[in-house]
């Protein structure tokens, strides 16, 4: 079976973008054989300039790239390029499909949401791993995207390493009430050492760091932003138009062990939820006290977990959150559906 090929433009090289450059260099032949499908990497873009290879690179040349320093893509020959913008990108190769892994701006969703917007204005199907564009705009994305007949795939941008979007968007037929879970793992490690070593929040943030689970700044992590955009895209997905500065939100700087061992006494947990309630169309981020019986109350370290509330069931999924190799997958995951269903397969 051979239905053709797929010129793949990955903007964002940091480790998501070179996991998913490795993973498709070592899986081609694979993907061509089981689904009939080439993969070409023809550009990779960094924050200072680009790799670009009309017809694709080879696996030997996306592996070498994936060892080189970050931000130096613009030094590598013979394909460094040092662009200004995507424009001038997409001045010299034409994908199919654009993959956009840049880090989220939560002010503006740039540069992200230009690049999503430019893809989209050239009729090019779009991945995505960025949630902050969609946090923001999800709407004006999406109408674009039917408007342009373009695809726009995200199930990275939520519980990349388990396929929990894909859950999301099979309940056609449900009357979903509420959604609500543990949605950032950073956050959960940090309670978890808290509760299970009565530790201070500032030394189990600085075990996290150490680990590398949180950023040396993890101000979207315990701000709760990261979690709120992630719940942002669950509502907009079922189809409730909420944006992130709608999202009320509660930090965690101010947890105290006090605080913890008071949820001990009561025989509870506190853990960070984010909550879409579709009758009342609103959502909320905040510290809640979880009986120990509730499933959420065992989601520990950097597991991630979701409730959601229909008008005949509960529906809980469990899993990891992210993590690079996770995150590449799904995207990946996404690559090939686009692939297929354009090519009437589903």
């Amino acid at each position: 079976m051979t239905l053709g090929y797929e010129e793949l433009l990955i903007v964002g090289f940091g480790n998501v973008g070179r996991s998913l450059a490795k993973l498709i260099a070592f899986k081609q032949e694979y993907i061509r054989e089981k689904y009939g499908i080439d993969l070409r990497i023809i550009g990779l873009v960094d924050s200072k300039g680009a790799v670009v290879k009309p017809g694709g690179l080879t696996a030997s040349e996306i592996l070498k790239l994936v060892e080189t320093p970050r931000s130096s893509l613009r030094l590598q020959k013979p394909y460094g390029k040092t662009y200004s913008s995507i424009v001038d990108v997409y001045d010299e190769v034409e994908p199919t499909i654009h993959v956009e892994l840049t880090p989220p701006n939560y002010d503006d969703g740039e540069p992200g949401l230009s690049h999503i917007i430019h893809a989209i204005k050239n009729h090019v199907d779009v991945v995505l791993a960025n949630k902050a564009p969609l946090a923001l705009y999800y709407d004006k994305i999406m109408s674009m995207a039917i408007a342009s007949n373009v695809r726009v795939k995200y199930k990275a941008t939520v519980m990349a390493g388990t396929p929990l979007l894909n859950l999301v968007l099979g309940l056609k037929g449900y009357e979903v009430e509420y959604v609500k879970g543990i949605l950032n793992g950073t956050v959960n490690y940090i309670l978890t050492e808290m509760h299970e070593n009565l530790v201070t929040l500032e030394e189990a943030l600085q075990k996290a760091q150490a680990l590398g689970i949180a950023e040396p700044n993890p101000a979207i992590d315990l701000e709760g932003i990261d979690a709120a955009a992630k719940i942002v895209i669950i509502a907009n997905t079922l189809g409730l138009n909420i944006k992130l500065q709608n999202v009320v939100r509660q930090s965690i700087y101010n947890i105290s062990l006090q605080d913890i061992r008071s949820a001990i006494r009561k025989n509870r947990v506190l853990k960070q939820v984010a909550q879409v309630d579709f009758n009342k169309r609103e959502a909320y981020v905040k510290l809640e006290e979880i009986p120990l019986e509730n499933p959420l109350a065992k989601v520990n370290g950097t597991y991630n977990a979701v409730e959601i509330g229909t008008s005949i069931n509960k529906i809980v999924v469990v899993g990891k959150g992210a993590g690079r190799i996770e995150t590449a997958y799904t995207i990946l995951d996404d690559i090939i559906s686009i692939a297929l269903e354009k090519r009437g397969y589903r």
